[in-house]
Protein backbone atom coordinates (compact mmCIF):
# COMPACT_ATOMS: atom_id res chain seq x y z
CA UNK A 1 0.00 0.00 0.00
CA UNK A 2 1.64 3.21 -1.27
CA UNK A 3 1.16 6.62 0.33
CA UNK A 4 0.09 7.67 -2.56
CA UNK A 5 -3.08 5.05 -2.77
CA UNK A 6 -6.45 5.82 -2.02
CA UNK A 7 -5.94 3.18 1.16
CA UNK A 8 -3.22 5.11 2.70
CA UNK A 9 -5.19 7.96 2.25
CA UNK A 10 -8.17 6.43 3.57
CA UNK A 11 -5.96 5.66 6.85
CA UNK A 12 -4.33 8.47 7.26
CA UNK A 13 -8.13 10.05 7.53
CA UNK A 14 -9.42 7.81 9.86
CA UNK A 15 -6.27 7.95 11.98
CA UNK A 16 -6.59 11.82 12.62
CA UNK A 17 -5.35 13.77 9.05
CA UNK A 18 -8.68 15.08 7.78
CA UNK A 19 -6.93 17.19 5.32
CA UNK A 20 -5.77 13.77 3.72
CA UNK A 21 -9.51 13.50 2.32
CA UNK A 22 -8.41 16.13 0.14
CA UNK A 23 -6.33 14.61 -1.59
CA UNK A 24 -9.08 11.82 -2.32
CA UNK A 25 -11.13 14.27 -3.28
CA UNK A 26 -9.16 15.88 -6.00
CA UNK A 27 -8.49 12.54 -7.14
CA UNK A 28 -11.71 11.18 -7.61
CA UNK A 29 -14.05 14.39 -8.22
CA UNK A 30 -13.63 15.13 -12.26
CA UNK A 31 -14.61 11.78 -12.87
CA UNK A 32 -17.65 11.42 -10.29
CA UNK A 33 -18.71 15.23 -11.76
CA UNK A 34 -18.42 14.03 -15.25
CA UNK A 35 -20.78 11.11 -14.39
CA UNK A 36 -23.40 12.96 -12.53
CA UNK A 37 -23.07 15.32 -15.43
CA UNK A 38 -24.06 12.32 -17.69
CA UNK A 39 -26.83 11.31 -15.37
CA UNK A 40 -28.53 14.18 -16.46
CA UNK A 41 -27.96 16.93 -14.05
CA UNK A 42 -26.92 20.64 -15.01
CA UNK A 43 -23.57 22.00 -14.12
CA UNK A 44 -25.10 23.63 -10.92
CA UNK A 45 -26.61 20.34 -9.83
CA UNK A 46 -23.88 18.50 -10.80
CA UNK A 47 -21.45 20.02 -8.70
CA UNK A 48 -24.14 19.89 -5.88
CA UNK A 49 -24.85 16.51 -6.24
CA UNK A 50 -21.05 15.56 -6.10
CA UNK A 51 -20.02 17.59 -3.19
CA UNK A 52 -23.15 15.74 -1.45
CA UNK A 53 -21.57 12.77 -2.08
CA UNK A 54 -18.31 13.13 -1.04
CA UNK A 55 -19.24 15.13 2.34
CA UNK A 56 -21.28 11.77 2.81
CA UNK A 57 -17.98 9.75 1.97
CA UNK A 58 -16.16 11.47 4.27
CA UNK A 59 -18.84 11.31 6.98
CA UNK A 60 -19.17 7.43 6.66
CA UNK A 61 -15.45 7.06 5.78
CA UNK A 62 -15.35 4.09 8.31
CA UNK A 63 -18.13 2.16 6.30
CA UNK A 64 -15.56 2.04 3.19
CA UNK A 65 -14.97 -1.98 3.49
CA UNK A 66 -11.96 -2.14 1.62
CA UNK A 67 -10.26 1.34 1.17
CA UNK A 68 -8.09 0.04 -1.72
CA UNK A 69 -11.72 -0.10 -3.77
CA UNK A 70 -12.12 3.75 -2.23
CA UNK A 71 -13.43 4.98 -6.13
CA UNK A 72 -16.26 2.06 -6.48
CA UNK A 73 -17.37 2.81 -2.85
CA UNK A 74 -17.62 6.43 -3.73
CA UNK A 75 -19.06 5.81 -7.26
CA UNK A 76 -21.52 4.14 -5.27
CA UNK A 77 -22.50 6.43 -3.01
CA UNK A 78 -22.57 9.09 -5.89
CA UNK A 79 -24.84 6.90 -7.91
CA UNK A 80 -27.17 6.80 -4.88
CA UNK A 81 -27.16 10.17 -4.05
CA UNK A 82 -27.66 10.97 -8.40
CA UNK A 83 -31.22 8.18 -7.67
CA UNK A 84 -32.52 10.20 -4.68
CA UNK A 85 -32.17 13.22 -6.67
CA UNK A 86 -33.97 12.35 -9.68
CA UNK A 87 -36.57 10.95 -7.90
CA UNK A 88 -37.26 13.96 -6.07
CA UNK A 89 -36.32 16.51 -8.59
CA UNK A 90 -38.20 18.06 -11.55
CA UNK A 91 -35.73 18.18 -14.14
CA UNK A 92 -34.86 21.61 -16.01
CA UNK A 93 -34.09 21.38 -19.56
CA UNK A 94 -32.40 25.12 -19.71
CA UNK A 95 -28.76 25.38 -20.31
CA UNK A 96 -26.88 28.00 -18.18
CA UNK A 97 -25.53 30.64 -19.25
CA UNK A 98 -21.90 29.64 -18.26
CA UNK A 99 -22.51 26.66 -20.44
CA UNK A 100 -23.41 28.81 -23.61
CA UNK A 101 -21.29 31.68 -22.46
CA UNK A 102 -17.56 30.21 -23.74
CA UNK A 103 -19.13 29.46 -27.69
CA UNK A 104 -20.18 33.00 -28.19
CA UNK A 105 -16.63 34.11 -27.86
CA UNK A 106 -15.17 31.57 -29.47
CA UNK A 107 -13.10 31.40 -32.77
CA UNK A 108 -14.38 27.84 -33.11
CA UNK A 109 -17.49 26.64 -35.06
CA UNK A 110 -20.10 28.55 -36.73
CA UNK A 111 -23.05 29.62 -35.06
CA UNK A 112 -25.29 27.46 -37.24
CA UNK A 113 -23.08 24.32 -36.31
CA UNK A 114 -22.72 25.10 -32.62
CA UNK A 115 -26.99 25.42 -32.72
CA UNK A 116 -26.72 21.57 -34.29
CA UNK A 117 -24.19 20.19 -32.58
CA UNK A 118 -26.11 21.86 -29.13
CA UNK A 119 -29.41 20.56 -30.89
CA UNK A 120 -27.69 16.93 -31.50
CA UNK A 121 -26.64 17.15 -27.81
CA UNK A 122 -30.15 17.50 -26.43
CA UNK A 123 -31.23 15.03 -28.60
CA UNK A 124 -28.86 12.32 -27.55
CA UNK A 125 -29.41 13.57 -23.45
CA UNK A 126 -33.35 13.05 -23.79
CA UNK A 127 -32.56 10.17 -25.38
CA UNK A 128 -30.48 8.63 -22.30
CA UNK A 129 -32.85 10.17 -20.05
CA UNK A 130 -35.27 8.11 -21.76
CA UNK A 131 -33.66 4.52 -20.84
CA UNK A 132 -33.76 2.88 -17.72
CA UNK A 133 -31.55 4.34 -14.94
CA UNK A 134 -29.60 0.79 -15.11
CA UNK A 135 -28.98 0.68 -18.76
CA UNK A 136 -28.21 4.54 -18.81
CA UNK A 137 -25.17 4.20 -15.96
CA UNK A 138 -24.14 1.00 -17.60
CA UNK A 139 -23.87 3.11 -21.35
CA UNK A 140 -22.31 6.53 -19.21
CA UNK A 141 -20.10 4.20 -17.61
CA UNK A 142 -18.61 2.60 -20.52
CA UNK A 143 -18.93 4.79 -23.31
CA UNK A 144 -18.55 8.32 -21.72
CA UNK A 145 -16.18 7.46 -18.86
CA UNK A 146 -14.32 4.78 -20.80
CA UNK A 147 -14.90 1.88 -17.90
CA UNK A 148 -14.63 -1.70 -19.14
CA UNK A 149 -17.65 -4.29 -18.76
CA UNK A 150 -15.17 -5.80 -15.62
CA UNK A 151 -14.82 -1.94 -13.83
CA UNK A 152 -18.72 -1.73 -14.36
CA UNK A 153 -19.12 -5.20 -12.79
CA UNK A 154 -17.34 -4.02 -9.63
CA UNK A 155 -18.79 -0.12 -9.49
CA UNK A 156 -22.31 -1.30 -9.73
CA UNK A 157 -22.09 -4.49 -7.87
CA UNK A 158 -23.86 -6.23 -10.96
CA UNK A 159 -22.38 -9.51 -12.74
CA UNK A 160 -20.51 -9.27 -16.01
CA UNK A 161 -23.57 -10.73 -17.61
CA UNK A 162 -26.26 -8.35 -16.23
CA UNK A 163 -23.41 -5.51 -17.22
CA UNK A 164 -23.67 -6.85 -20.74
CA UNK A 165 -26.75 -7.26 -20.99
CA UNK A 166 -27.70 -3.66 -19.88
CA UNK A 167 -25.02 -1.95 -22.59
CA UNK A 168 -27.05 -4.52 -25.00
CA UNK A 169 -30.07 -3.18 -24.43
CA UNK A 170 -29.67 -0.12 -23.74
CA UNK A 171 -27.63 0.43 -27.01
CA UNK A 172 -30.82 -1.13 -28.70
CA UNK A 173 -33.39 1.55 -26.91
CA UNK A 174 -30.48 4.20 -28.13
CA UNK A 175 -30.88 3.10 -31.98
CA UNK A 176 -34.70 3.52 -31.57
CA UNK A 177 -34.86 6.54 -30.13
CA UNK A 178 -32.29 8.32 -31.87
CA UNK A 179 -33.26 6.73 -35.38
CA UNK A 180 -35.70 9.41 -36.31
CA UNK A 181 -33.37 11.91 -35.09
CA UNK A 182 -30.24 10.23 -36.78
CA UNK A 183 -32.27 10.28 -40.17
CA UNK A 184 -32.97 13.90 -39.89
CA UNK A 185 -29.17 15.03 -39.43
CA UNK A 186 -28.22 12.91 -42.78
CA UNK A 187 -30.98 14.07 -45.01
CA UNK A 188 -29.99 17.24 -46.95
Amino acid sequence: MTERSDGALVARVLAGEPQAFGILVERHQDRMLAYVRYMGFDESESRDLAQEAFVRAFRHLRRCGDPERFAGWLFKIVSNVCRTAGARATRRSTESLEAVAPSLVSDGPMPDEQAETRWLEERMRRALDALQPDQREALVLMYLQGYSVQEIEELTGASASAVNMRLKRGREALKELLGPVLSEVSEP
